[in-house]
């Protein structure tokens, strides 16, 4: 019979922590001051870590902290010493996204359990299996997976798995986003995310026409509605899953409250087997503290629409009844309750003509009279700001019964969640009476009485008058299970010392259990020497002289690959996503595509999707077994899984795609020892810091210095989805340019790749052309053009230019010249160039 899962909570703040605690959590996730990807939560700094392991540990919950953004060389030691700092704190694990900060931590305090952020887009099994080896616990899915693809690995059993349940969800795979990055400056990856994914956007084709009907669907095309897995846990506790995590680090300590209070009420009952179902209160009472409408993710497959929010990207509450009216002299809106009111509650009318109306309701009428409250079926006189007409939909979006009902589990010094206890009394004449508290775990606790039993003269000690004494536990975490005594005669002792000693024995209980929580701590001398020892080792691990860097193009189909062959390129990346076609490439046509390389004496590297399930990773292997390795100087892997399955299959140089993230020296020699001869370097670097990073590196790097960069790669296809297409691939969204339009006139281009996943770009395409030689002198070994949604003549003019820049080190290009050559190559970039982070990096 599979085990119960964890129910996962966040905390964002410290009563969001004694809400999930109060309500039920088995754990919970939160974040200290720095390194978390969700900066602007409350979250905690040092001391509030330690009090709030302190006050789970006591309570039996577990408490994983955030340490899940990317960090720059100079953030890394810092990062291990609060991962040390965590671990004599008491936490039980680390959540990371750092495949660097993975590597030393393993080596300075691998006491600490690790477990990999979602950020790690972890969504088959070999990259699992790697994380493994690498000394992660637990991996936090990515959201994308389904059902079937975690029974995957699941099935493995080699690693715990942790998969989101409810809450809000990203549109683009997690660790993949750059939009907030390149827009504005605010990195996903560094904890900064501005969710731009939130705003309007249209749908427009290749002429910037708009697509479908805005006005009618929705602009809100990146928004998804919230998960809501509460219908079909059942089916998530028989997928073998471990934990089940609720998102809301953000949300309010009453979301917190609530959200968790059901989830446990339902996973209880969904462990017992037999029928399951959640009541309509229940469902009501999810919808009303927050929803953007629900949806199952893709545990059950794509859902297409279903997934998103077009209308609005914020809460939109519950119904609660239509405008039958409008009193004009009182200025009141006649309405036709769907659910109970109260004064104190929040409303939004979704108005005809004019947007939203929105606000608290401050008096109803009924029948004429003022009253507090109106049940479902009345019909009732509210204020509402502004125009509404008969009609119009009205929401609840604040039920302050049920937010005070949540603010009690967290404000009150009652202690809602009970540990119970089992009581053993022992007196004795002229002996201390001594009492002994047992936890479910076999944890004990005992304390003694100042002065000794003395005989009963009248009014002894009973089983009675103890039991009435020692179940007055209500300000602690504990609950009395039941009371043995043994009571030798008829005795008597001080009340006040039979209340001094209760309370002793829970306090020797809780410092037992605390310590029963934690592993020994490891000493800052011990954790000093290891640090040392790990920088004095990797400075043995001596950089790469990469010389004049080599020019690399990615391109996906022949014609491209012979222009680049032709005008230049020394390095040539082919295949990867396809986009525009559903046509896989093939052994033969890779075949072609080596040949034209070898023939030239250019480097033939086959690049792999990023984004590869099982199922795909399977059919990418079995492709490369086909293959003929004679014709192949290396393949690029896009995501974890598929580097050792690369060196395993066929023995080549893997050279790793931007996709991983290499954001320090750490990360290199991470996937370094992982099987990568050559990383690609993250698009969020500066200029500095690329020349820092590539002068310490011990396999060669590139940078991408020119085309369209991508800055999402997501499972919903925004064409296919408002078009009808569903998961139709031969349907409207198929063989055609698509853009999202921006409230500023902003378009992004898309494409949709061979297995329907939407890659959108950056509305204008980088290029570095006139720092060439500054990048040259950084030390990288490779400037790459992504080509991949271009042409031959593209490839053509953009290749003769860097080649051109290149062959001029180590001088540069006269002004003049690189002037003439942006000129020349702005006409295949209608939205016009920018230098990316290369000078303002991230936040």
């Amino acid at each position: 019979m599979p085990v119960k899962p964890e129910l996962l909570a966040p905390a964002g703040a410290w009563e969001a922590l004694v809400a999930a605690v109060q309500n039920g959590a088995d754990a919970v996730y939160l974040g200290g001051k720095l390194y978390n990807a969700r900066e602007s939560a409350g979250n905690f700094d040092d001391h509030e870590l330690i009090k709030a392991v302190e006050f789970a540990h006591v309570r039996g919950v577990k408490v994983y902290v955030t340490v899940n953004t990317l960090l720059a060389d100079h953030e890394l030691t810092g990062a291990v010493k609060f991962l040390h700092f965590l671990q004599r704190a008491g936490a039980d694990a680390a959540i990371v996204q750092d495949a660097g900060l993975i590597g030393l931590a393993r080596q300075v305090i691998p006491e600490l359990p690790l477990h990999a952020s979602t950020q790690m887009t972890v969504h088959n099994l070999p990259a699992a299996q790697l994380l493994k080896e690498k000394g992660i616990g637990r991996i936090v899915l990515a959201r994308e997976l389904s059902l079937e693809a975690i029974k995957e690995i699941t099935g493995w059993g080699g690693v715990e798995v942790e998969s989101f349940v409810h809450g809000a969800l990203c549109i683009c795979y997690s660790g993949q986003c750059l939009l907030s990055s390149l827009i504005g400056g605010r990195s996903g990856n560094r904890g900064r995310c501005a969710q731009p994914c939130r705003l309007q956007y249209v749908l427009v084709d290749e002429k910037n026409r708009p697509v479908g009907e805005p006005g009618v669907v929705g602009e809100h095309l990146l928004s998804p509605r919230d998960l809501n897995m509460s219908q079909h846990l059942p089916d998530l506790i028989k997928a073998g899953i471990t934990s089940l995590k609720i998102e809301g680090r953000m949300k309010r300590p009453e979301y917190v409250a609530t959200v968790v209070r059901i989830y446990r009420n339902l996973l209880d009952r969904a462990a017992d087997g037999g029928d399951y179902e959640v009541t309509p209160e229940e469902a009501g009472d999810l919808a009303q503290i927050f929803n953007r409408d629900f949806t199952t993710g893709y545990f059950y497959g794509r859902p297409g629409r279903e997934l998103m929010s077009y209308k609005r990207p914020n809460n939109r509450g519950v119904r609660l009844g239509r405008v039958k009216g409008f009193d004009r002299n009182r200025k009141m809106a006649e309405l036709s309750l769907e659910r109970p009111l109260r004064v104190g509650d929040g409303i939004e009318v979704w108005v005809t003509e004019g947007g939203r109306a929105a606000g608290e309701v401050h008096r109803i009428i009924r029948d004429g009279v003022n009253v507090e409250r109106a049940a479902a079926g009345d019909i009732v006189y509210l204020d509402i700001p502004g125009r509404v007409f008969p009609g119009d939909r009205v929401f609840k979006t604040h039920d302050a019964d049920l937010i005070e009902r949540a603010r009690v589990t967290f404000t009150s010094s009652k202690e809602n969640k009970k540990i119970p206890l089992s009581f053993e009394v022992f007196a004795r004449h002229n002996e201390p009476l001594l009492i002994r508290v047992t936890d479910p775990g076999g944890l004990t606790g005992e304390a003694e009485t100042k002065s000794p039993c003395q005989k009963a003269l009248k009014r002894p000690l009973t089983y009675e008058y103890l039991l009435n004494q020692l179940e007055r536990l209500g300000n602690t975490p504990f609950a009395m299970r039941d009371l043995r005594c043994e009571l030798a005669g008829p005795l008597i002792v001080p009340v006040a010392e039979i209340n001094e000693a209760r309370r002793g024995a829970l306090a020797v209980l809780e410092k037992r259990r605390l310590a029963a929580a934690r592993h020994s701590p490891i000493s800052d001398e011990d954790f000093r020497g290891r640090l040392s020892a790990v920088f004095s080792y990797e400075k043995e691990i001596k950089p790469e002289n990469a010389g004049t860097p080599e020019l690399a193009v990615a391109v996906t189909d022949l014609d491209s690959l012979m222009t680049a062959v032709e005008s230049g390129a020394e390095i040539v990346y082919f295949g990867g996503e396809q986009y525009r076609s559903k046509e896989p490439v093939t052994p033969q046509i890779i075949l072609s595509a080596g040949e034209i390389c070898r023939k030239a004496g250019v480097r033939f590297i086959l690049s792999s999707p990023r984004i590869m399930h099982d199922k795909e990773l399977g059919w990418f292997c079995r492709l490369l077994e086909k293959l003929d390795q004679n014709f192949l100087d290396g393949v690029q892997a896009g995501n974890l899984g598929l580097i050792r399955k690369i060196r395993e299959i066929t023995g080549k140089p893997v050279y790793t795609d931007f996709s991983l993230n290499v954001f320090n020296r750490q990360t290199a020699i991470f996937l370094m020892e992982a099987g990568a001869a050559q990383v690609t370097l993250s698009p969020e670097l500066t200029m500095e810091q690329v020349r820092r990073l590539a002068a310490s590196l011990p396999v060669p790097a590139e940078v991408i210095v020119h085309g369209a960069v991508p800055l999402m790669i997501s499972e919903h296809c925004a064409a296919g989805s408002l078009l009808g297409c569903g998961n139709n691939c031969a349907g409207p969204c198929a063989g055609r340019h698509w853009g999202l339009r921006d409230r500023k006139g902003v378009v992004f281009p898309f494409e949709l790749d061979q297995f329907c996943r939407m890659q959108l770009f950056n509305s204008r395409d980088l290029c570095i052309i006139e720092d060439v030689r500054l990048l040259a002198g950084t030390g990288v070994a490779a400037l790459r053009i992504e080509a991949k949604r271009e042409g031959a003549d593209y490839v053509r003019d953009v290749v003769q230019v860097y080649r051109l820049a290149l062959n001029k080190l180590p001088e540069a290009l006269e002004d003049e010249k690189i002037s003439r050559a942006k000129e020349a190559l702005a006409r295949y970039s209608p939205g016009g160039f920018t230098r990316g982070h290369y000078y303002r990096g991230v936040l």
